[in-house]
């Protein structure tokens, strides 16, 4: 099992310039235009699809997925009603989008067209996986007089007892997080907020097989494929990245000097793990080492939830926040 380490210096913006080695950005607070009445939105995750659309989920019901074009125009605003909590989306082979309701009582994960209409749903509504999952369970501890567990940079007490309420792996699905198609047209999903699996289908939606156990997961928050057929996973309030094959064989672990892993994201050079408390950690897929750490956790401006890049080499980040900064570009420099 390879460790990537993650300990290089960490170095903070210089103006409207974001730099590590020989990778350089250019931070572009406003590049999404949205419409007046959505200015204060809140941007998730996001991801381009084929068309040329960028896809972003804001966790709204009356606006789950909102779409811009590639200057940041504002286009319209699809799958209303569709959704109690749109968490993640990624974009298929098939031209499909497959988004994670992480709704408290909703454990289903969807695919719909680009258009908002349901393709295929995974999971049962208003059904979760049996992992013992509490949503209430801080009351529990409280009346025990007990804490819940404490970690570095999750400072949400309700949050923490949640994960702590998490007995065992459970069925698909108990408030998942996001879903990837492979280029085989088969599923894996990270199933987090109460649940500690990863999750198998094959290509017709039928559910395979499960791996991920409370000790092995804090939070399964993201899961994507690189281009060597290595499934990448966001194990979130562990502050680390696990690398497993598709049969569940842990293949790699990379740690060290990062916050919480929002979303993890491959193009055909490297490997982006968005950090929730700051930061985009780059690991190179063909050397399994870091190539870059950007940004310094604790930027408030760089708190990244969500990230995907386009075939430019830009970066887009969804900062989990109703402000001007809800969506950022960095802009690449040659």
């Amino acid at each position: 099992m390879r460790r990537i380490k993650c300990e290089g210096e960490r170095i903070g913006r210089a103006g409207d310039i974001l730099r590590c080695g020989s990778l350089a950005y250019r931070v572009e607070t406003d590049w999404a235009k949205w419409p007046d009445q959505m200015e204060h939105m809140t941007a998730l995750n996001c991801c381009w699809g084929a068309d040329g659309f960028l896809y972003v989920v804001t966790g709204k019901p009356d606006a789950p997925v909102v779409v811009f074009d590639r200057d940041g125009k504002y286009c319209r605003t699809i799958a209303q009603g569709r959704f109690g909590k749109s968490h993640s989306v990624s974009c298929t082979k098939n031209g499909t989008l497959l988004l994670a309701d992480a709704h408290k009582s909703a454990h289903v994960i969807k695919e719909i067209t680009t258009e908002g209409e349901e393709v295929r749903v995974f999971g049962t509504q208003g059904v979760p996986g049996d992992s013992g999952y509490d949503f209430d369970y801080l009351e529990t501890l409280q009346k025990r007089g007990e804490s819940p567990t404490g970690t570095r940079w999750n400072k949400n007490a309700a949050s923490n007892a949640r994960i702590d309420s998490i007995r065992r792996r459970g069925q698909p699905f108990c408030r998942p997080c996001g879903m990837i198609m492979t280029p085989e047209g088969e599923y894996f999903a990270a199933d987090g907020y109460g649940n500690c699996a990863v999750h198998h289908f094959d290509a017709d939606g039928v559910y395979v097989t499960s791996w991920g156990a409370p000790e092995d997961f804090r939070v399964v928050h993201s899961i994507c494929m690189d281009r060597l057929g290595r499934l990448w996973v966001a194990d979130r309030e562990n502050c680390r990245v696990k690398v497993f094959d598709t049969k569940g064989n842990l293949l790699a672990v990379a740690e060290g000097n990062l916050s919480r892993i929002g979303t993890v994201f491959a193009d055909e050079t490297y490997l982006y793990a968005a950090e929730l408390d700051g930061g985009v950690t780059l690991i190179g897929l063909d050397t399994l080492e870091v190539a870059a750490q950007l940004g310094v956790p604790g930027d408030e401006v760089f708190k990244a939830h969500g990230i995907c890049a386009d075939d430019k080499g830009n970066l887009y980040l969804a900062t989990n926040k109703a402000n001007e900064n809800n969506l950022i570009r960095l802009t690449r420099i040659e």
